[in-house]
């Protein structure tokens, strides 16, 4: 098994392979990189940030997933294992060379060069005569009570008497098999102990993930009923009913289906909203339209996003808004791209505007089967306080159907 960012992947004993994603924000088997492609079998398994590759029998590459860098695009060859980063990956040919592609900003694309042809040395024994200067050479701290004692002669010493030498450590360092094994169990227990740690933790920040998206739902419900209250200058419309209520006290169980309460003042003092993304406050500028092929646009300070990839920080970003409509289901693909800006995020959101359920997310790219309907696309910086120029392009693969 091998977990990436937002998914794991499992390699079975046949060879083929299941991927799955975080549940905790109710996308599963989206992402491009939990789809493995068909009909292939695998030797090994490795999973990156968004991308997975997997090595077939003959040591051939293939790789799935975000290739915003080129790092689900592996060189041709056979590869001995293969390790895959969050924008890179890097596999290790047979004769010891390292090869690595994707993103390479901080270099990690590019191995030293002294591991482009690393090669085991090999000591090859020849017909010569023995000299005293071909014996090991003694250390202050080491012993020769285990070493032949060669005693040189006037007579030419012949191969038979050599004893043989081979290219790993003398027999004064090599530790009993004994000691070594336990030293190789000692260090698997330790391995273990580690691993259920990490996997004790990885369980408890899911959960607390799911908390926190639990969360920001309800924070932003509440919102975006007080952005209501807020732009409407009046008091809610009181709901006339149809029959007289009895007075109780039953508790409200729901937000939605609770009638707006009759506000005492047309302000609200302490429950000012501040945030300027909600859908009533949403600044016409931020909301765009996309159809078929490309456009560009512009991250600045006027629209902020809030929405938070999960491995980012706190704070503000940017973020850009654009719909459009399936007049039929259809396979759409959606690609951002930016030379201003490093990290970019798409969500694809059912509904029109910014606070529709997410039903898929990338870095760089989304792949999706959708029904016919409105859908709004949010491309958002992923650092902070970054603005900048990107282009953004859509594909529908399905024959015959238009977006609007």
């Amino acid at each position: 098994m091998s977990p990436g960012s937002d998914h794991v992947c499992s390699l079975h004993k046949t060879g083929s392979v299941s991927c799955w994603d975080n549940t905790a924000i109710g996308i599963t088997g989206k992402l491009p990189q939990s789809i493995p492609p068909q009909g292939e079998t695998f030797a090994s398994l490795i999973a990156g940030g968004f991308h997975t590759c997997g090595l077939r029998a003959n040591g051939t590459a293939v790789c799935w997933g975000s290739d915003s860098d080129g790092q689900a695009t592996p060189p041709q060859g056979a590869f001995a294992s293969i390790s895959a980063g969050k924008y890179h990956t890097c596999g290790l040919r047979a004769n010891g060379a390292v090869i690595c592609w994707g993103r390479n900003s901080d270099g990690q694309s590019t191995p030293p060069a002294s591991t482009s042809s690393a090669t085991t040395p090999t000591l090859t024994p020849t017909a010569t005569t023995v000299s005293a200067t071909d014996e090991p050479t003694p250390t202050p701290t080491t012993t020769r009570a285990n070493v032949p004692t060669l005693t040189p002669t006037a007579t030419t010493t012949t191969r038979a008497d050599v004893p043989t030498l081979t290219p790993t450590r003398t027999a004064t360092r090599v530790p009993s098999s004994g000691s070594a094994n336990a030293r190789i169990a000692q260090l698997e227990s330790q391995v273990g102990t580690l691993q259920n740690q990490v996997n004790t933790q990885r369980a408890q920040i899911e959960e607390q993930g799911g908390l926190i998206n639990s969360l920001r739902a309800l924070i932003d419900r509440l919102t975006a009923r007080l952005d209501a209250l807020a732009g409407s200058g009046s008091p809610a419309p009181t709901a006339t009913p149809t029959h007289t209520p009895t007075p109780t006290n039953t508790p409200v169980t729901s937000l939605e289906s609770t009638p707006a309460p009759t506000p005492t003042s047309t302000t609200i003092p302490t429950l000012t909203p501040t945030r300027t993304t909600s859908r009533s406050t949403l600044a016409p500028g931020c909301i765009g339209k996309i159809g078929l092929g490309w456009l560009t646009g512009t991250w600045n300070a006027d629209c902020q996003s809030t929405k938070t990839p999960p491995t980012a920080k706190a704070g503000t970003r940017y973020a850009r808004f654009y719909t459009f409509t399936l007049d039929a289901p259809a396979s759409i693909t959606v690609s951002i791209s930016s030379t201003d800006v490093r990290n970019a995020y798409l969500y694809l959101i059912e509904g029109s505007g910014d606070q529709g359920s997410i039903v898929n997310r990338g870095d760089a790219q989304i792949k999706d089967d959708l029904s016919a309907g409105t859908y709004t696309i949010e491309a958002t910086t992923y650092d902070l306080e970054t603005a900048g120029n990107f282009t953004l392009s859509m594909d529908i693969s399905t024959a015959g159907v238009s977006a609007r």
